[in-house]
């Protein structure tokens, strides 16, 4: 049950745009969904362009940056090897597990990217596009662009 404070009646609310599919970035969001979720709060994330195609069964997990290619690349790796990371797809189970985290694809990036419903990994909530997502956005405490 998500039992953090939040400006309303109800837990907190943190609302998330995630459009850059970059793994140092898509993971920045999900530590900080997580801290959210671990304070009692609840997380609201929608997944456009390059961040849906995270969602895609099978690239999830991809380690793709934006940044020129070299050494990040190879840290982050190296680093999800060894264990000292978690990959993404776990970091979304996590946050999934605290029961206040709802994932949404949304709907034009779908249909410009000619990804089916199907296509997306069992985390993911509904589609939705961007009027929806904006109801859930006036009632956040906190609202991020990544």
């Amino acid at each position: 049950m998500c039992a953090g404070e939040g400006k309303g009646s109800g837990p907190y609310r943190c609302c998330l745009f995630l459009h850059s599919g970059s793994f140092d970035r898509v993971y920045h969001a999900m530590a900080i969904t997580n801290v959210v979720l671990a304070r009692g709060g609840e997380v609201h994330i929608l997944f456009s362009y390059g961040a849906l195609q995270r969602l895609v069964k099978g690239r999830t997990d991809d380690i793709a940056v934006d940044d020129p290619p070299g050494s990040l690349k190879v840290q982050l790796q190296r680093n999800l090897d060894s264990g000292v990371l978690d990959s993404l797809h776990e970091m979304l189970q996590t946050g999934k597990r605290f029961g206040c985290l709802r994932i949404y694809a949304c709907s034009a990036s779908m249909a410009i990217l000619n990804i089916a419903r199907g296509e997306l990994i069992d985390e993911v909530d509904a589609s939705m596009g961007m009027v929806g997502f904006m109801d859930l956005v006036r009632e956040a405490d906190l609202t991020l662009y990544i």
